[in-house]
């Protein structure tokens, strides 16, 4: 294998692409060497900027971006290399937020001319991942067929009908600033792409850019550094481009504006998370809240007024709505609150809502094909975020759209342009969220908390679970074996393992065991979720829950009798109390909760008062409860849940520091809640901003109150690419 690579390494420098770069050529050989000389994992940003560049040891990667532009640059390069070598029999590439490449075997490519079947059922094209030496196997699958996703001639999989001398599908990367570019919505005439962008910052605020398909051409239309915006929508005449708005973690409503700039007009105050238009571009269809969940509603733009589309039972919300080219019949997605989502469809002139789709997680971003027969919607699986295909009509499953990569969402189409084909733009990026170990009891400077260290680092998703009771050990969810799992390690980083092995599951770390042997955790499985005890050295699964309603959160006492935890079985979130093995529960709160925490005494349930969501938008009151049932009282309010965490002596929490207005709404402050006085004061503020997106827990404190556990964006870098002649 190594032999291979080498000779791709060579047939690509001696390219004419890259003959002209000396830079690209020395950047790209060294790390390739590095790679199969074993060194892969060592490379990092500093490593590149002293042996690539020559810079001295103190050179400052944050002032000088050299490395980064540069691995943007040799990524466009390599993906247009193999555009022009799409036979080469290996395929090197670099993902986005890494330095390491991967090998990959480039199996045949499919006959584009294969019409036996319907493009929605046919397979993409095979391919074999090689492992070198050290490298993880599930990893380079998993990163591997982003490559193969990204040449341009495998278009096979999408063709209806196409004609001999019809141009293959490519990929254009219509953006690739620093920083995050996503929710793009084209133009009618598929020549400009509208998007949000938030700056070099991933967690920056995001705001609303319009920018050319095939050209460098790039406006901004708003600049509201308090506000985030989070949907945009091109109207079907091309006139106006919806969008939504944020302000902190409450929507401030639906906006329009030209394409061309000019003072943007608010034509709603409905949640409209995700508008999207009529046809005749003289309706607006926004989620709105209703007594039962969040439903469709069309807004007339004229006259104001507006029309109940979807009417979702309780405990559920509708979103993503998307209208068919004929006006006749909207798809929307419907989401449970054990984060199960399906596709349904209901005309618009009204009738019952008929689900399309297996109730599944992640399923989001529908679109339409310009000749209405199929659906395009995004779905999460076990190797990422895909774009799938569905018949309008029929029983047929849902299938991934072939040649575009894993990773991708809110995917957006044009009009039908030459050949029968039509442009299909999609956000495109895999993100690193890492975790950040936290000293709470070293001095602070200034107010400023010093003592941070990255934990258990790994290029994929990491969130904070528990700690163990003497605070030795630390459970935490990741992704970085292909699909999420509840890891444990020494908190010095020392004997990582895996313990779970689902396939395909949600996954919240609950509690450890008193004895340190065992995890509590919920997940979700086959569309229930349910709360599991695994041992800490991995094995079989004891599932303790199987009503159909959401369990979650389970926390051991202290005695090792009994768990608590979270159920909506009565029709909304409340504590719950069930004995360790198993058996009858007791109901100990009725007006809403969730994250049990037991009190050092065993006496006292404390818990938040709402749900945790996964964009970290949503503020409640901390309250308690007698662990044997009884009055419920609010302790005090400004919790966010999945920021907090219960210690021997009070509360440790996070809240937005109001002298950051620039990431307003931003958890970056660590508060302390004491029980003895009934007083908050706060220990400092963190030299980086929590995550507020793509993790639903994002701090964890041991019970001694020293060591916190928080979530960090280590990149988060999205593009825009535009899938060209698509069919």
């Amino acid at each position: 294998m190594d032999a291979a690579v080498r000779a791709e390494l060579a047939r690509i420098l001696s390219s004419e692409l890259f003959s002209r770069s000396d830079r690209l050529t020395t950047f790209l050989k060294f790390i390739v060497e590095q790679t199969l000389d074993g060194h892969g994992e060592a490379l990092k940003e500093q490593v590149l900027a002293l042996e690539v560049y020559g810079k001295g040891v103190d050179f400052n990667t944050a002032a000088d971006p050299i490395v980064r532009v540069d691995a943007r640059r040799l990524r466009d390069k390599l993906r247009e290399y193999y555009v022009s070598a799409p036979h080469d029999p290996i395929i090197i590439s670099v993902r986005k937020g890494s330095y390491t490449p991967l090998f990959e075997t480039n199996a045949p490519v499919a006959s584009p001319l294969d019409h036996s079947r319907h493009p929605s059922q046919r397979a993409p094209p095979e391919s074999t991942v090689v492992t070198p030496r050290r490298w993880s196997r599930a990893w380079l699958l998993g990163a591997g067929s982003i490559l193969v996703g990204a040449i341009a001639l495998i278009g096979v999989g999408v063709l209806r009908g196409s004609r001999s001398d019809a141009p293959p599908m490519r990929i254009l990367t219509v953006t690739s600033f620093p920083g995050t570019e996503g929710v793009p919505s084209l133009s009618p005439d598929g020549n400009f792409v509208a998007f949000l962008w938030s700056g070099p910052a991933s967690n920056s605020l995001a705001d609303l850019w319009v920018k050319a398909v095939d050209g460098d051409a790039l406006r901004r239309l708003t600049d509201t550094p308090l506000f985030n915006e989070t949907w945009a929508a091109w109207s079907p005449d091309g006139q106006l481009i919806a969008f939504s708005r944020r302000d902190g973690g409450v929507s401030a409503g639906v906006f329009v504006v030209s394409p061309l700039g000019g003072p943007e007009q608010k034509v709603s105050d409905a949640v409209g998370t995700s508008p999207a238009w009529t046809p005749d571009s003289q309706s607006l269809l926004v989620g709105d809240r209703t007594p039962n969940g969040t439903a469709v509603f069309q807004h007339i733009l004229q006259s104001g007024a507006r029309r109940q589309l979807t009417w979702p039972s309780s405990g559920f919300d509708d979103r993503f709505p998307g209208v068919s080219p004929d006006g006749k019949t909207l798809a929307f997605v419907r989401w449970s609150q054990s984060d199960q989502a399906a596709l349904f469809l209901v005309p618009t002139g009204g009738g019952e809502a008929t689900r399309r789709t297996e109730w599944s997680p992640g399923i989001g971003s529908v679109t339409w094909t310009p000749d209405g027969r199929d659906i395009l919607y995004s779905q999460a699986d076990t190797s990422g975020i895909r774009i799938f295909r569905i018949a309008a009509l029929g029983h047929e499953p849902g299938a991934i759209v072939p040649g575009i990569p894993i990773g991708v969402n809110s995917a957006s189409v044009s009009r039908e342009r030459s050949g029968h084909t039509f442009r299909l733009a999609v956000g495109y990026g895999q993100p690193d969220i890492g975790l950040r170990l936290i000293d709470l009891q070293v001095p602070v400077a200034s107010g400023a908390i010093s003592s941070v260290t990255r934990f258990c680092d790994a290029t994929r998703i990491d969130a904070p679970g528990r700690f163990s009771r003497d605070g030795a050990r630390v459970a935490f969810t990741s992704d970085r074996s292909g699909n999420q799992q509840v890891w444990v390690a020494d908190r010095n980083e020392s004997r990582i393992r895996r313990v779970t092995a689902f396939e395909g599951a949600s996954i919240n770390v609950g509690s450890w065991s008193p004895d340190g042997r065992s995890l509590a955790l919920d997940a979700v499985v086959a569309g229930n979720a349910d709360i599991y005890v695994v041992s800490d050295s991995g094995g079989p699964l004891r599932r303790l829950t199987d009503a159909p309603a959401r369990e979650s959160d389970p926390e051991w006492s202290r005695d090792g009798r009994w768990i608590y935890y979270a159920s909506n079985v009565s029709g909304r979130s409340e504590i719950w109390r069930m004995p360790a093995a198993g058996g009858t529960s007791v109901q100990l709160t009725t007006h809403g909760g969730c994250e049990p925490r037991e009190a050092a005494d065993g006496r006292t349930i404390y818990y938040v008062d709402r749900p945790r969501r996964n964009t970290f938008d949503s503020v409640g009151s901390l309250k308690q409860v007698p662990a044997a049932g009884g009055p419920e009282a609010v302790v005090f309010s400004g919790v966010t849940p999945g920021a907090w965490d219960i210690t021997n002596t009070g509360i440790v929490f996070l809240t937005g520091d109001p002298g950051r207005a620039s990431t307003r709404g931003a958890a970056d402050a660590v508060d302390f809640y004491n029980f003895a006085d009934g007083r908050t004061r706060r220990i400092g503020t963190l030299p980086f901003t929590v995550t507020r997106i793509g993790v639903s827990r994002v701090l964890t404190v041991s019970r001694d109150g020293r060591w916190a556990l928080g979530s960090h964006i280590d990149s988060w870098e999205r593009d825009v690419l535009v899938a060209d002649h698509f069919r």
